[in-house]
């Protein structure tokens, strides 16, 4: 399964859809959000996309609690499962601890994050923003049978051409 991850997304609408059209592009099944969304426009946007999402609400989200029904909208730490998996979703690195789930998303930091021990994945897509780095980033995960398969995706301010990054990590035996 392909999921695409995004984050702080902020106020600029129009860099999360291109963002988000991008990982459509690359053919995601499912969309995580680890918040600070901020505009119910993006929201919007991934409630008319032809696949399934998840986004949290983070510290500049207090406006959107009015809407949490109306999207897949949730308070953190949330957990759920997906592609054989279990997940923790969050905003603030703050809920990271304990490391209880095979997969752990969040944001909050603007900072690229791919961290495998063995047991945890442990990603923040960074931000599509661009507010503290002047690159728009995000992300895919492939889970495979054997392995987890992390892109991470940057495009500089003014620039068209996103680049790419791959980790790979194998998972062990019996996780």
């Amino acid at each position: 399964m392909k999921v695409g991850i995004i984050s702080d997304t902020h106020k600029k609408a129009g860099r999360a859809k291109k963002a988000i059209d991008f990982l459509m592009d690359k053919n995601i099944e499912f969309l995580v959000h680890a918040g600070d969304i901020v505009k119910e426009e993006i929201l919007e946007y991934m409630e008319a996309l032809p696949i399934r999402y998840v986004a949290v609400l983070g510290n500049n989200d207090l406006h959107l609690y009015s809407v949490v029904d109306k999207y897949e909208l949730v308070t953190e730490p949330f957990y759920f499962k997906l592609a054989g998996k279990t997940w923790k979703l969050m905003h603030y690195p703050r809920y990271m601890f304990p490391l209880d789930t095979d997969i752990i998303v969040y944001g909050h930091t603007h900072d690229v994050d791919i961290t495998f021990n063995g047991k945890n994945l442990i990603l923040n897509p960074g931000e599509v923003c661009a507010r503290d780095h002047g690159f728009s980033t995000c992300m895919t995960l492939d889970i495979e049978d054997e392995k987890y398969i992390v892109t991470l995706y940057y495009r500089k301010v003014g620039e068209k051409e996103w680049k790419s990054k791959v980790k790979e990590f194998l998972i062990p035996k019996g996780e």
